[in-house]
């Protein structure tokens, strides 16, 4: 008899090629990754705290990471941005480390993970990027230099994949299978992170933010005999005299600034608010656009002043002259309880605009560039006053009291 043929069992498939070069290309660019959040990071807190910091990438107003770093969209859930990129950064790298050293009963581990995470890093890189371009209408080339790698690592672990054979879904399954059956490392992993976010939270400084005044808030205001608005001292032993924009955010940082030393000194200093706007609707200096709104907020804030509520309206306008969307005059109406008719009839009148020109002039004569700049005993301090410079003027003696 002819003997049966024995039908041979198929064997399982054999998967898992060698991405050991992958895994360490990956590794090196979660680590120039990290490298460019850190830089980043930096750039961010210095803009935010030094007016006479100028980034190495600033270097037009469509070409600039200092205008992107002022942005709104610099900061999620109270923490900069560039945090997150440097702790997602330092993740992927982490769990890029524990792939090389291999897992006992998974080949591919972690590059269902990694490439689920370096793509949507990539899909976030590309939102932001039009964020940038559409809305803040201004580009950081150091930015771009992560979306690069997020795309980069993003291809990186689907070659991984496509070496190893396994398709994304079999391999985030692979993974999470994975992670069940031994989950202590992976969750010490988590745990770690999380407990740098927190971290994060509780301990790094709010320096992005900038608590602007509500009013004069009890101190004694006036205008000079050249009708400038002032607010401090009566009998000041120190006179600021400030060129400011409402658009501009050191401006606004710089007048919180005087603001909290007027609160430390009430008898000894005065600051005076001079109107600088850095838009070329009425500034002749500025050739293109770049403060929109800045005139028109200068304008507003004269005749704010003409109903005696100058510096509520300067404080509304720093709080909310950096939107998108502008301030209205019936917004100002509504919130500081003008006179519309006469504000609307002021505005559209010579007048206002007579009145930002003559600031306008007396600025440039003194060789005024940009904003802030504080005048103190007829010496311009661009970005800041020096601390010795208002030390000395405060250990000048105190005026006499009237009789």
């Amino acid at each position: 008899m002819a003997k049966k043929r024995e039908r041979k069992k198929p064997q399982p498939e054999v998967r898992g090629g060698n991405v050991r070069g992958w895994r360490i290309a990956f590794l090196v660019l979660c680590t120039v990754g990290a490298c460019f959040s850190a830089d980043l990071l930096r750039l961010h807190a210095n803009v935010h705290t030094n007016p006479d910091y100028h980034s190495y990438c600033a270097m037009s107003e469509r070409v600039n990471c200092d205008t992107v770093a002022l942005s709104d969209f610099s900061v999620f859930l109270n923490l900069p941005v560039a945090l997150w990129g440097l702790l997602g950064y330092v993740f992927m790298g982490a769990l890029a480390v524990w792939g090389l050293r291999g897992h006992p009963r998974n080949p591919s581990w972690p590059l269902g993970f990694s490439f689920g995470l370096a793509l949507f890093s990539a899909l976030l890189g590309i939102v932001l990027f039009l964020v940038s371009h559409f809305i803040v209408e201004s580009v950081c080339v150091v930015c771009g230099g992560t979306y690069l790698v997020n795309l980069g690592l993003a291809f990186v672990a689907f070659m991984a994949l496509r070496r190893s054979g396994w398709g994304l879904f079999g391999a985030l399954a692979r993974d999470g299978r994975t992670v069940s059956a031994g989950a202590g490392p992976f969750a010490f992993l988590v745990i770690v992170f999380a407990g740098a976010l927190i971290a994060a939270w509780l301990f790094v400084p709010t320096y992005w933010r900038v608590e602007t005044a509500t009013g004069p808030g009890g101190l004694p205001v006036g205008t000079t005999p050249g009708g400038h608005p002032w607010i401090g001292a009566a009998e000041p032993v120190l006179v600021i005299t400030e060129y400011s924009d409402y658009q501009c955010p050191h401006c606004q940082r710089g007048h919180d600034d005087v603001r909290k030393l007027i609160a430390s000194h009430p008898d000894r200093v005065r600051v005076v608010h001079r109107q600088y706007p850095l838009d070329q609707q009425c500034n002749s200096a500025i050739l293109q656009p770049f403060h929109p709104y800045a005139c028109r907020y200068a304008r507003l804030s004269h005749c704010a002043q003409e109903q005696g509520k100058f510096w509520e309206a300067n404080d509304y306008l720093f709080a909310n002259g950096r939107r998108r969307f502008p301030v209205t005059q019936e917004e100002l109406v509504r919130n500081l309880d003008l006179d519309q008719d006469a504000l609307r009839a002021c505005v559209e009148g010579d007048e206002a605009d007579q009145a930002v020109q003559r600031d306008l002039e007396a600025g440039r004569a003194l060789g005024i560039r940009g904003t802030p700049t504080f005048v103190v005993r007829g010496e311009t301090y661009p970005g800041r006053i020096p601390p010795e410079i208002i030390e000395a003027a405060l250990r000048a003696p105190a005026p006499a009291a009237p009789k």
